[in-house]
C-alpha cells in the first residue's frame, strides 16, 4: 500500500541528489592568438607599425611593460591584488607570450576555479623555467585536486592546466592544426560580463592595420538611433579629428561610469572634435533634455574636489558657476579653463566643453566626412589625422595631471619620445560601430599603426606615467642666535614673552 509513494519520493531524492552533483559545463573567458614582438617587427603589410617595435626606445620600454602587463594579467586572472613576488616570478613567461607567437584559453568552472593553456612558440630550452614556475603560478587559479604539466611538440612548448581536462587536448590539437596566415596578426575574444564582449581580429594589408569583429553585451535593449544633429554651426575645419556617437542610453553610460554626472538621463547623441590650430582646440558637445541639472551635479562634484584657499584633502582650484548663464568653469591648471556650457533657456540642446573658447569660422566641414554619418545602423563613427591627434590628447591629458596635483607624463621621456618619433606622419584612422541586434555590434577600424591616437597616449602614460607632486617641505623655525647657546635642559622660552639678548 505504501510502496508506490516511497518509490516516487526515492526516486524524486534521486534526482536531485544527481542533479546537484552535475558538473556545471566551463565556460571560454578569453581566447588569443598572438604573433608577438618578433612577428610585428617582421611583417611588411603595415610599415608603419614595424617602425613602432624597431624604434631604439623599444627595448628600454618593453622592460617597463613587462612588470605591468604581468601584473595586470595576473590580477585579472585571479579578481585580487596580486603579490610582488608573484609578478616577479611570472615576469619570465609572459616577456615569452609578448615577444613570441603565442596562443592561450581560459576557462572558468562553476566552482570558481579556472582551467588555463597557453602555447608560444619557443625552443625547448626554455621549458625548463616554465616547468619550474608555470604549475605554481597556476596552482591559485585551480581546483585542489588539478595539476599542470609542461611539453615542447613540434616546434610549441604546451603549459596547461588541469593536466587531465579534455578542453587541455583540444586547445594543444588546434594550435598544432592551425596555420597561421602571414598577415594575420592577432585574434582575440573575450566572453561579456562588466565589459562588454569582444572579438576582434587584425590583419596587415596594404599599409594598414584593418580590424573586424564584434561587441556583445546581454540584456543591454536594442538603442534607439535617432538622426544624427550635429552642431554645424561649433565644427568647422580644418580638423584633425571626429568622433560622433548616438544611442548613448543610461546603460551605455553605466559602462562608461558617466552615468552619475548625467542622473539617468538620456543622452541622445555626443560629439567631439579637434581643431588644427591648437592643441587645445579640443571640443565635445553631448545633446540632453536638460543640461541644468548636469551642470549642477558636476558643479557639486568640483566644488568637493577644488578649493583655493588649501582646504584638506581638497585640489588647489576655482570653481566658477553661473547657473543663469549655464556656465561652469575650472581655473586650476595655468593656459587654460576647462569649461562647460548650457543652453540658456532651459530647452533641450546641447552641452558643451571646451579648453579653451571656441572660435566661429566660415569653414564648413567636408561634405565627404559628414556624408560617412549617413551610413545604416552606425552607432558610432571615429576619424582622425593621427599624427596631430595624438598632439592633442597628448597635450590635453597634461593638462588633466596639473589639474589633479600631478607631475604630468613627461615630454622627454621614452614613451613619449617613442611615440612622437613614431606617429610624425600617420595619417588617417577610422573606426565605425554598427548596431546589429539587441545588445550586438559588429565593429571595423583600418588604421596605419593600429591603435587611434588615445589608445597610443594612454599606452604611453601607463608606461611613463604621471606622478605625485612632491609636497613642499614645512616651515621650519629659525634656529637661536649663535650668542645664546641652549643647553640640554634649557626649557624654550614662552610663546608670549619676547626673546632678548642678555
Amino acid at each position: 500500500m505504501y510502496r508506490r509513494p516511497i518509490s516516487a519520493l526515492l526516486a524524486v531524492a534521486l534526482l536531485a541528489l544527481l542533479s546537484g552533483c552535475k558538473e556545471q559545463a566551463p565556460e571560454l573567458a578569453t581566447r588569443w592568438h598572438f604573433v608577438g614582438a618578433d612577428g610585428l617587427r617582421s611583417q611588411t603589410g603595415a610599415l608603419a607599425l614595424r617602425a613602432f617595435f624597431s624604434h631604439s626606445n623599444a627595448p628600454a620600454l618593453a622592460e617597463r611593460l613587462r612588470p605591468r602587463a604581468t601584473r595586470a594579467a595576473l590580477e585579472w586572472l585571479s579578481g585580487t591584488t596580486a603579490a610582488d613576488t608573484l609578478v616577479t616570478q611570472a615576469q619570465p613567461l609572459v616577456a615569452d607570450l609578448l615577444a613570441h607567437e603565442s596562443a592561450g584559453e581560459v576557462w572558468r568552472r562553476g566552482d570558481g576555479s579556472q582551467e588555463v593553456f597557453v602555447a608560444v612558440r619557443i625552443t625547448a630550452e626554455r621549458a625548463p623555467i616554465w616547468n619550474d614556475r608555470y604549475p605554481a603560478l597556476v596552482k591559485p587559479f585551480g581546483s585542489k585536486a588539478s595539476g599542470a604539466w609542461v611539453s615542447a611538440e613540434k616546434g610549441w612548448l604546451f603549459a596547461v592546466s588541469p593536466s587531465d581536462s579534455p578542453r587541455a587536448k583540444d586547445f594543444r590539437s588546434r594550435v598544432l592544426s592551425v596555420s597561421k596566415p602571414p598577415a594575420r596578426l592577432l585574434e582575440f575574444q573575450k566572453a561579456p560580463g562588466a565589459w562588454p564582449g569582444l572579438q576582434a581580429t587584425a590583419v596587415a594589408t596594404n599599409g594598414a592595420v584593418v580590424w573586424s569583429g564584434t561587441l556583445s553585451k546581454p540584456g543591454l535593449a536594442e538603442l534607439s538611433l535617432p538622426n544624427w544633429q550635429y552642431p554645424t554651426n561649433l565644427i568647422y575645419d580644418p580638423l584633425v579629428s571626429l568622433t560622433a556617437i548616438r544611442g548613448v542610453t543610461p546603460q551605455v553610460l553605466n559602462l562608461l561610469g558617466l552615468d552619475g554626472y548625467f542622473q539617468g538621463k538620456e543622452v541622445g547623441q555626443m560629439y567631439q572634435w579637434a581643431q588644427a590650430e591648437s592643441p587645445f582646440q579640443s571640443y565635445a558637445v553631448v545633446h540632453l533634455n536638460d543640461t541644468a541639472s548636469v551642470l549642477k551635479a558636476v558643479n557639486a562634484e568640483l566644488s568637493r574636489r577644488y578649493s583655493t584657499n588649501a582646504e584638506p584633502g581638497k585640489l588647489d582650484g576655482l570653481v566658477m558657476y553661473d547657473a543663469e548663464k549655464q556656465i561652469l568653469g575650472l581655473s586650476s591648471a595655468p593656459g587654460v579653463v576647462p569649461m562647460l556650457s548650457g543652453s540658456e533657456n532651459q530647452k533641450p540642446g546641447f552641452l558643451g566643453f571646451s579648453m579653451v573658447p571656441r572660435q566661429r569660422s566660415v569653414q564648413p566641414v567636408p561634405k565627404e566626412l559628414l556624408q560617412q554619418l549617413q551610413q545604416s545602423g552606425l552607432v558610432v563613427y571615429d576619424w582622425e589625422i593621427t599624427s596631430e591627434n595624438f598632439t592633442h590628447w597628448w597635450a590635453n591629458l597634461q593638462v588633466r595631471d596639473l589639474s589633479l596635483g600631478l607631475n604630468p607624463a613627461p615630454g622627454d621621456g621614452l614613451a613619449n619620445l617613442w611615440l612622437t618619433d613614431t606617429l610624425g606622419k600617420v595619417d588617417n584612422t577610422v573606426t565605425q560601430v554598427r548596431q546589429s541586434g539587441p545588445g550586438t555590434f559588429t565593429w571595423s577600424r583600418k588604421a596605419p599603426v593600429g591603435l587611434s591616437a588615445v589608445e597610443w597616449v594612454l599606452l604611453g602614460r601607463w608606461l611613463d606615467p604621471a606622478t605625485p607632486r612632491k609636497l613642499k617641505a614645512p616651515r621650519l623655525a629659525p634656529p637661536p642666535p649663535m650668542e645664546l647657546p641652549q643647553s640640554p635642559s634649557a626649557k624654550p622660552p614662552s610663546a608670549s614673552k619676547p626673546v632678548t639678548k642678555p
